[in-house]
């Protein structure tokens, strides 16, 4: 039997992270939240997660600045990573690219469009 693909999702937002668990857990994957990119970067060697998603704007270490330090690291620079957020104008669009996230979703985004980025990211 294959094991699950493990996910770490960051989001300071409770609800975000409940409702994405819900739904990442009955696709048949395993979820580790965060609560901020400080709290997630401190527990990667733990975690190793297959998978990150990741918001923006969080406090004490954002997303981009997240996305930044995994691809700074030799052990995490090849984990995949979305990003989720409110701020979904072209600069911050073109940020989350270049530090080569998988995929982009605004704020609010339908539950389909990421399970279907998040198996796209893995298949890769």
């Amino acid at each position: 039997m294959q094991m699950a693909k493990k996910i770490l999702v960051i989001d300071d937002e409770e609800k975000i992270r409940k409702v994405l668990t819900i739904h990442l857990t009955g696709a048949g994957y395993e979820v580790i939240t965060a609560t901020n990119g400080f709290e997630a970067l401190r527990d990667m060697d733990r975690i190793q997660p297959h998978l990150v998603i990741t918001d923006i704007v969080m406090p004490k270490v954002s997303g981009l600045e997240f996305g930044q330090a995994l691809r700074n690291k030799a052990e995490t620079k090849g984990i995949p990573f979305i990003v989720i957020s409110a701020y979904s104008d072209p600069e911050t669009v073109e940020k989350a690219r270049k530090l080569g996230a998988s995929k982009f979703l605004a704020k609010p985004f339908e539950i389909k469009a990421l399970l279907d980025a998040v198996r796209r990211a893995l298949e890769t």
